[in-house]
């Protein structure tokens, strides 16, 4: 059975389930400690009392209570158990790791750092009942001695309730997708900005911060953090931005995505849901760069051919161009479609483990890919589903896309992504350069009279079929286009 330190035991909220026993998934020796069961106890070691909700979940205001009075270090205990038990709990994940220290995490940043030049800040958003609390951990200075004083800011900022924050959250998720009023997002990315990070902003420009990762409450994991607006500028335009489940639940080994094998699969016709007009492009746009690659579309894309590829070779990098929808429960399972079938969530997590992704003695998967994902909003399941995707599978960063953007503009947004890729292998540093470069016009449509040929920012050209030809009317500078591809995990 797991151990926790008095204080632990006493301001951790536990949720009640059934033990089990196994691996979540690859984690290098640079990631958060060796991994230990779990088995949380269901009454309050200190006290004898119950420490759950009525339903056998998190009490909230009990969580709310008590991180409200904690030490800066005892909050970031807390909010990392808490946490690694909404993940671990709630996709049966068989083992996760002790939650690291805020030494821990202070030191990990610093060794990030030193390795890549990126210099990056953890920040946790929490939504409580009538504050958001947000919790920046910083690495220190280069040379000078660690200090936990100095490297954690804790700021609190005065809301109505978390309803107020989360309807902010479904209006300019709505506002960002209308397309008969393309700046109607700038009210609340404005709002949303002045609650969750204008308060953090002279810290993260006096320390000369370079990435943001950011590990988000109940309500607020499906939010765009880059489309953010503060007035004059976009967040993506000041900063790199990366969600993260939690400090813990992320395997941080570096490994250079270039030297990975590629295995893109995808279709571009489906019988009950509307067809993926690009994917042929697509696919094959990426893969004639420079990774060996093995391609499954069309018809040949099915779950039978998927397993069989990953059995015949190992792959740094996996893109699945296919529908792949986070739902609540009581709308059925979330599940990718393959040619063949629907594949659910539960069933991929279980062929990944046959496969041996979440083994340690096996290289992980560096990105999975899901370039045409929808993410049902407001609901606790799906937004675990999505913001979880990398931890269940095993994979060390997943990259997808929190609504279905339009055929034209996912091929943009992936072909210069990949382009980029190819040339820095910096996952993050990639996705903003690909966003911005939609963002600045350098990714453009062009034509003779009529649009027929996507330009991507390195003057690359990759004619458009009829079909796509027809949606040139597009602005790619949009946020509809680009900000909803998100990347979970590890931010190297």
């Amino acid at each position: 059975m797991r151990k926790f330190s008095p204080l632990i035991t006493l301001l951790l909220l536990l949720l009640w389930v059934k033990p089990h026993w196994g691996q979540s998934g690859n984690q290098s020796d640079v990631t958060a400690p060796n991994p230990l069961n779990i088995m949380p106890p269901q009454r309050d070691g200190a006290t004898g009392n119950e420490i759950t909700g009525s339903s056998g979940g998190v009490d909230r205001a009990a969580y709310a209570a008590q991180l409200q009075q904690s030490s800066n270090t005892g909050a970031i205990a807390l909010m990392e158990e808490y946490q690694a038990f909404e993940f671990c709990n709630f996709l049966e994940i068989e083992r996760c790791g002790p939650v690291p220290t805020a030494t821990e995490i202070v030191t990990t940043l610093n060794q990030s750092w030193q390795m890549t030049g990126q210099k990056s800040a953890f920040i946790y958003i929490v939504n409580l009942p009538t504050e958001i609390q947000i919790v920046a951990v910083f690495p220190g200075e280069r040379g000078d001695p660690l200090d936990l004083e100095t490297s954690i800011v804790r700021l609190t900022v005065t809301t109505q309730s978390p309803q107020q924050i989360e309807n902010l959250i479904r209006q300019f998720r709505r506002d960002l997708t209308n397309v008969r009023q393309p700046q109607a997002f700038l009210r609340t990315a404005q709002q949303l900005s002045a609650f969750l990070i204008e308060p953090l902003m002279p810290e993260l420009a006096a320390r000369d911060i370079d990435h943001l990762l950011f590990s988000l409450d109940e309500g607020l994991r499906l939010l765009p953090m880059g489309a953010l607006h503060n007035g004059e500028q976009f967040l993506i335009e000041q900063y790199g931005v990366s969600l993260i489940p939690s400090f813990g639940l992320v395997d941080i080994g570096y490994s250079n995505v270039r030297n990975a094998n590629l295995l893109a699969m995808g279709a571009s016709e489906f019988q009950t849901q509307p067809n993926l007009e690009a994917v042929p492009l697509e696919l094959a746009f990426i893969s004639r760069l420079v990774w060996p690659s093995q391609v499954w579309q069309e018809e040949e894309f099915t779950v039978a051919n998927f397993i069989a590829a990953n059995q015949e070779r190992v792959f740094g990098i996996i893109h699945l161009a296919t529908h792949a929808t986070f739902v609540p429960a009581t709308e059925g399972e979330s599940y990718l479609q393959f040619s063949d079938r629907p594949l659910t969530l539960p069933e991929l997590r279980q062929i990944v483990r046959t496969l041996g992704w979440t083994d340690q003695d096996r290289p992980s998967v560096e990105l999975l890919i899901l370039s045409a994902c929808q993410t049902a909003v407001g609901d606790r399941q799906s937004e675990l589903g999505f913001a979880g995707l990398a931890v269940q599978l095993g994979v060390k960063a997943a990259l997808a896309s929190l609504w279905q953007v339009s055929d034209l503009g996912t091929l943009a947004l992936m072909s210069e992504y990949y382009q980029l890729l190819s040339q820095n292998p910096n996952k993050p540093q990639t996705l903003r350069q690909a966003q911005l470069n939609l963002l600045q016009g350098k990714v453009k449509l062009a034509g003779d009279g009529s649009v027929d040929r996507l330009i991507l920012s390195n003057g690359e050209i990759i004619p458009l079929t009829p079909r796509l030809q027809a949606q040139g009317d597009l602005d790619l500078r949009h946020p509809s286009l680009w900000a909803g591809f998100q990347l979970v995990g590890d931010w190297h």
